[in-house]
Order: structure tokens, then C-alpha cells, then sequence
């Protein structure tokens, strides 16, 4: 079984990213809007690749780190890759770099019928703070999910994930 690690997203990453997109969304984002976000300075690109090759993108997450609040835009586990807890592992991530910053807040809008991604987020201790209706291109609400964060360290439930 192969290992993965962190690294940051680069431009040379940007059609692989737009690959899986299309394979795991109903509505991807392309090329550009990766470029985007790579081109923000509160902006962050983290990917899980393999250490072998540092090629192959298990999984990724899009996220800004702004003021007091930290804001999950996007995070995907590639298909072949589901079940394997990179999904929890990259919130992990996430939180342990907004605590760094001080963050107090970590928030992410999720399609109210992805019940798989809503059932983890819940387990981890994020709450829903409001529905969005129509919040997505296809006329899918959201839910818009919030965890606080201890300055003193990382929530214990999500820490034991």
C-alpha cells in the first residue's frame, strides 16, 4: 500500500486536479478556478499524493485562512481512494493550520444530499449554522457547517479521527 503526504498545489497540477474533478462533481470546478486560488495569498492548495511519486493526487483540499475564520471551499477524495480516511485526515490538516494562525472558526458549505460528507463533518463536530437553498449551480441547497476551535489545541473529536 502506498503512503501519502501533504504537499502544496502547484500549476503543474492544475489539469490532474481538474481530472478528478470531473470524475467525483457534479458541477467541477476547472482550470482557472484552481489558478485562483493558487494566485490568493490567504488562499491554500493542499494535496495528498503519494510518496513514491508525488504524482499521483489522492485527495485534496481547498481552503482560505482569513482574519479569525477559516473557510474549507472545496475537498475531494479521488474515486479510488474513498474509504481509506483522507478526507478526515485533510480536515485535520486544515484545523491544525488554522490553530497555528489562531483561528477560532472553520466553516464549509456541503450539498444537503452528499449525506456521506454531512455524516463525517458531523461526527467531527462541525453543527450546521443555516441552510442555503439554491445554493449550488444545479439549484442543490447547502448546508453551511461550522466548528469551533480550542486555541489550546485541536477539538478531541476531531484529533482522534
Amino acid at each position: 500500500m502506498s503512503v501519502f503526504s501533504f504537499r502544496p498545489g502547484t500549476l503543474d497540477d492544475l489539469s490532474e486536479l481538474a481530472r478528478i474533478e470531473k470524475a467525483v462533481h457534479p458541477a467541477p470546478w476547472g482550470e482557472e478556478q484552481f489558478k485562483s486560488e493558487l494566485d490568493k495569498p490567504y488562499a491554500r492548495v493542499l494535496l495528498l499524493t503519494d510518496d513514491e511519486t508525488d504524482t499521483q493526487i489522492a485527495a485534496y483540499v481547498v481552503f482560505w485562512l482569513m482574519f479569525d475564520e477559516a473557510q474549507i471551499l472545496n475537498i475531494v477524495v479521488d474515486l479510488p481512494h474513498r474509504g481509506m480516511g483522507f478526507a478526515k485526515k485533510m480536515i485535520r490538516q486544515v484545523v491544525a493550520e488554522a490553530l497555528k494562525k489562531d483561528i477560532r472558526r472553520l466553516i464549509l458549505d456541503v450539498r444537503k444530499g452528499n449525506t456521506a460528507a454531512v455524516s463525517l463533518y458531523q461526527a467531527m463536530r462541525f453543527t450546521i449554522s443555516q441552510i442555503r437553498k439554491g445554493f449550488y449551480s444545479n439549484g442543490e441547497d447547502a448546508y453551511t457547517l461550522v466548528l469551533d476551535l480550542d486555541l489550546n489545541g485541536m477539538p478531541e473529536e476531531v484529533s482522534d479521527f
